[in-house]
């Protein structure tokens, strides 16, 4: 298959999201061998699915009430017998990022409410039927550990995450056909190194003796040779010092040299590029070049907002447009991703934040006691402020109008 085979899926043929082998691995012969995919890959998956998933519901005052009582919040927490919110979040993230497509099947209860949330495995849709230019009609799954198992999803019970694809607004476009020429070189030098660790000699260093020195016996050679392995090879009693050569011979290093083979920097490279793809910073990925206390903090900051956060937005979005309107009852509920921990700082940095909080009036004791997971106290829940506040349109009184007129 040529890499720059452009390829427009026909209506029913299976939506394969540009998943092309790279020297005839799949995306997840790749995901498994390469640990710069893998390791980019993960990262996503992770930083993602520790956020944890809240509920809320909007009063008539406009204010945000967490909701944990209710049939959402607990199929997010636990979206099937099997899962966690941290297992469920951390498959559609992966899915996401390697294929850049990931589908959830919705299984509903007797009354047609939402019951369990499954990711579907990419490798398990085979075809598709009843699409039309825009949306997908069905889904036949067949999962590979038992081909017996074949299974037709409607699309409705499926809800959809994908990017933008050019040819194809039905599936995004993986990110895997745009690294094909950096994981294929990872691959081959990858090969090379090993064939030569299996294949060249293993010589470290040799002597040379010159070419006019005398001629040397069967008898001398031998007992230099044992001389020498005795004395600086294996555990020698003069292994590590400096040896005393006969007159004329010199002693030679050879083998491997990664700087002169430009492995380090290929690897760097490698790396880089990998991260730059997923639009991750590759400091946060283990490049520490340039790294030091300063920036690193600022890069885990950014973090949560230019890498995860167009993520997170379209998770959010969708599970809001598509599941939570599968529940008869959850006017004005939304979830929303528990962004607001990763960005409070260090526990200096809280502290401060929730004491300017308490002075400022707009939280009370108790509900920063509840943010460091410490109980209520009585009278806690009075909000407080200086004394020398007061609303800036607050009319005048009674008495301050009097005086004035007096």
């Amino acid at each position: 298959m040529a890499w720059w085979r452009r390829h427009t899926p026909q209506l029913d043929e299976p939506l394969a999201t540009d998943a092309v082998t790279v020297l005839d691995k799949t995306p997840e012969d790749l995901w498994r061998e390469q640990p710069y995919l893998r390791t980019v890959i993960t990262f996503l998956a992770r930083n993602v699915a520790q956020l944890g998933v809240h509920t809320y519901r909007i009063d008539e005052d406009g204010g945000r009430e967490r909701v944990r009582d209710h049939a959402l919040p607990k199929l997010i927490s636990r979206p099937n017998p099997q899962d966690t919110t941290f297992d469920f979040v951390q498959r559609l993230v992966g899915s996401l990022a390697l294929y850049d497509r990931a589908l959830v099947w919705v299984t509903p209860d007797a009354v047609g409410e939402p019951a369990e949330l499954r990711v579907i495995p990419e490798t398990w849709i085979v075809e598709t039927t009843d699409s039309i230019p825009f949306r997908v009609g069905s889904y036949v799954l067949q999962p590979e550990s038992s081909p017996e198992s074949r299974v037709t999803v409607p699309a409705s019970d499926v809800i959809e995450f994908h990017g933008w694809n050019p040819t194809d607004l039905r599936i995004g476009a993986s990110p895997i056909p745009c690294l094909k020429s950096v994981l294929a070189e990872q691959i081959q030098a990858q090969s090379f190194r090993r064939q030569m660790w299996e294949n060249g000699g293993r010589v470290g260093s040799y002597l040379t003796r010159p070419k006019d020195a005398p001629a040397w016996s069967n008898e001398g050679r031998k007992r230099f040779k044992s001389g020498w392995t005795a004395a600086y090879t294996g555990d020698g009693a003069k292994v590590g010092g400096v040896p005393v050569l006969e007159d004329g011979m010199e002693l030679k290093r050879v083998g491997f040299s990664a700087k002169e083979d430009d492995y380090v920097e290929g690897s760097k490279l490698a790396l880089t590029t990998v991260a730059s793809v997923f639009h991750v910073n590759p400091t946060m990925i283990g490049l520490l070049d340039n790294a030091n206390y300063s920036n690193v903090r600022e890069f885990r900051r950014g973090l949560y907002g230019d890498t995860l956060g167009p993520i997170i937005a379209m998770i959010e979005a969708r599970l809001n447009a598509d599941l939570v309107t599968r529940f008869s009852d959850t006017q004005n509920m939304y979830v929303e991703f528990n962004i607001r921990e990763k960005l409070e700082g260090n526990f200096e940095e809280q502290a401060a934040q929730l004491a300017s909080a308490l002075s400022a009036g707009y939280m009370t004791p108790n509900e920063v006691r509840a943010r460091l997971n410490m109980p209520a106290l009585p009278g806690g829940d009075v909000l407080r402020a200086p004394l020398n506040m007061a609303d800036v349109e607050a009319p005048a009184t009674d008495d301050k109008v009097g005086s004035d007129e007096a």
